[in-house]
């Protein structure tokens, strides 16, 4: 049975590329909290805004069930390819891309852009 996870592409995209930059976003709010003694540069409404992708993200990632966070992990986070999680990680391409495709789905709810 194949999953309906469908979308305008638009917000696919988006979504997608709000997933693949989790990581980074992570590290950019470290940073900010490791300055908070000195002088902050940055532009507070940027962080603001980072922060809440960051939740929503974190909100979606903690509902998945162990293969779904799994999967999560190898395609976002370590940013594996199709054919890399498949050869290194034994991720078969009908369970990358339902996980991606759900994944996706299930953020772009929770940040109500669905």
């Amino acid at each position: 049975m194949k999953n309906n996870y469908k979308m305008p592409w638009h917000i696919r995209q988006y979504v997608k590329r709000e997933l693949m930059d989790y990581k980074d976003n992570k590290k950019l709010v470290e940073k900010y909290a490791s300055n908070l003694g000195r002088k902050y540069k940055g532009d507070t409404r940027e962080l603001i805004l980072v922060l809440a992708r960051l939740k929503h993200i974190e909100n979606v990632l903690e509902s998945l069930n162990k293969e779904d966070k799994e999967a999560a992990e190898i395609i976002f986070i370590d940013q594996y390819t199709q054919s890399g999680a498949e050869i290194a990680k034994g991720l078969s391409k009908a369970a990358y891309y339902n996980a991606m495709n759900k994944i996706i789905y299930l953020t772009a709810r929770e940040m109500d852009l669905i």
